[in-house]
């Protein structure tokens, strides 16, 4: 039988604990991710599938939703196949579509939705017209004295 030193057992010991904090770290990790998943597999819902569905509910066009939302059709397609889309962009589609995604995400409750006065296409009438070209008009103002407002900001901050 071999003659095995003190030293020997020491190192291996040595060893042992330096890899027994590395495997327990792993296995925590590992625990930690397998139970998170555990935990919302049966939570989570495919954002996208919903979309593609409520667009069928309210028999939207999509080359109309795409143009309202200033995107291409096949961006729609990827949100489509998104599973963890945006509550920002749900809402932009919820305010076009006209729907309440809400029912379907609860979570999603701090998103307000209200009617934009925004309309879409050209205006039918000639009032229309005036109440668009005012509205606009007062949105540029409102930007302009925001931008007038930062600008002095900057200046007096130098």
């Amino acid at each position: 039988m071999p003659f095995i030193s003190i030293k020997h057992y020491l190192y291996n010991y040595k060893q042992f604990f330096d890899q027994k904090n590395k495997l327990l770290y792993i296995f925590l990790d590992s625990a930690v991710y397998f139970f998170t998943l555990l935990k919302t597999k049966e939570k989570h819902t495919h954002r996208g599938e919903v979309l593609k569905a409520a667009v069928r509910k309210v028999s939207f066009k999509i080359t109309l939703l795409t143009k309202r939302m200033g995107i291409s059709r096949g961006t729609y397609y990827n949100h489509i196949e998104d599973p963890d889309l945006s509550f920002e962009l749900l809402e932009r589609y919820g305010k076009i579509l006209k729907y309440d995604f809400t029912a379907d995400f609860p979570e999603m409750q701090k998103y307000a939705f209200e009617e934009s006065i925004e309309s879409y296409g050209p205006p039918a009438t000639f009032e229309e017209a005036l109440n668009q070209l005012h509205y606009y008009k007062e949105k540029y103002t409102q930007i302009l004295e925001k931008y007038n407002r930062l600008i002095e900001e900057k200046m007096e901050n130098r």
